[in-house]
């Protein structure tokens, strides 16, 4: 994209962030991902066959089955109608469409690749989908497992052995016997108690990740966690590689492509190292340069950047970084599924065995006394 056209952008992500302070969406909860990768899909299509964007707003607002977002699409039609170009129009709704994707529909009406750009958009929304769910899935196993192996040890303590305390009661019981007993009587006896506290913990916790420095802290050193830390650290890559191959395809600068990936970013310790990246390339400084001393990404992102800029294709070294990590981060979702389920069924099978064997061994003992 020429100079001009990227003047013509910065103005244009100027004026989305002037109407977005100034404007007010009509719902506070946002949309869900499908209801958007749906809209933009159908809006490309409507767009490529050269049907006015007034018109094609109209028409997805008649099939929209969300009536949220038939509230916004309807108020983004008559913005649209009053004169306002559709990024601004879409701005005044930051919890639907973001900045992310505001910016790269002003790159698009700009350039004239208002279609291409929604294509984009939506390749870009189905891969991030993607990923979440990836992630999302390995950790339902392990969830499953924890509750399922708290919920019997529940189940254990306050039901199961109280019955066979009352029976092995008063006499002489081996170790692993009068343990779990001890252990019982100290949780049944103090069960509010530890429920409140219990409670007390996760809402301190809670309260906690909503300070932001807790946060950066939590954030900063997760990604060093063994076993999940690498999954953490290849999902956020991934994640940042792709919006800004995504951006910088659309023809949005490097200075705002790399100020728009910061806010999409999660992990906010890495948000803060890309803004400060971001202010060494805003001074003058080679993006390869300025990525040297964060110890964040791997090198091989510098490796491709260092290409992308002797090359000319800044894009396309972000998009095959995302690629490259996309199926690393696979082969890490893998192998920590492939490690974590067994642990848990061993995990799992051993807190039972070993009520089991408490509660035999002390049945044993009363029949030998006798």
């Amino acid at each position: 994209m020429p100079t001009s056209s990227y003047t013509a952008v910065n103005s244009a992500g100027r004026r989305i962030k002037d109407r977005r302070d100034e404007s007010r969406t009509l719902t506070w909860r946002s949309v869900s991902n499908r209801d958007r990768i749906l809209f933009f899909r159908m809006f490309a299509a409507l767009v490529a066959s050269r049907i006015p964007i007034s018109e094609a707003i109209g028409i997805l607002w008649t099939q929209a089955q969300s009536r949220r977002f038939k509230k916004v699409l309807f108020d983004v039609k008559r913005r649209i109608e009053g004169g306002m170009p559709l990024s601004q129009a879409m701005a005044a709704h930051p919890r639907i469409f973001g900045e992310l994707l505001t910016s790269m529909v002003a790159a698009g009406e700009l350039g004239g690749i208002l279609d291409t750009v929604l294509e984009r958009i939506c390749d870009y929304l189905e891969r991030w989908a993607a990923l979440r769910a990836r992630l999302i899935t390995s950790m339902i196993y392990p969830t499953v497992v924890v509750v399922a192996a708290t919920a019997v040890v529940i189940f254990l303590v306050t039901f199961v052995i109280p019955k066979f305390a009352m029976i092995l009661g008063g006499r002489k019981l081996p170790a692993s016997t009068q343990f779990l007993l001890d252990a019982s009587g100290f949780i049944t006896g103090n069960a509010l108690s530890l429920s409140v506290g219990a409670i007390g913990t996760v809402a301190a916790l809670i309260m906690l990740m909503m300070i932001p420095e807790t946060r950066v802290v939590i954030d900063r050193y997760k990604i060093h966690v063994p076993l999940v830390g690498s999954v953490f650290r290849f999902g956020v890559v991934v994640q940042f590689a792709t919006t800004m191959a995504s951006l910088l395809e659309s023809g949005i600068t490097l200075v705002d492509a790399l100020q728009a990936t910061a806010q999409t970013v999660t992990n906010l310790s890495v948000r803060r190292q890309v803004e400060r990246v971001n202010d060494r390339v805003l001074a003058g400084e080679p993006l390869s340069s300025a990525l040297s001393g964060d110890r964040f990404f791997p090198p091989m992102v510098m490796a491709m950047v260092q290409v992308g800029e002797h090359s000319g294709l800044m894009d396309q070294a972000w998009a095959t970084v995302g690629r490259i990590h996309e199926k690393l981060l696979e082969d890490k979702i893998s192998r920590l599924s492939a490690m974590v389920e067994p642990a848990l069924i061993i995990v799992l099978g051993g807190i039972v065995g070993y009520v089991a064997w408490g509660l035999i061994a002390g049945m044993l003992a009363m029949y030998a006394s006798h």
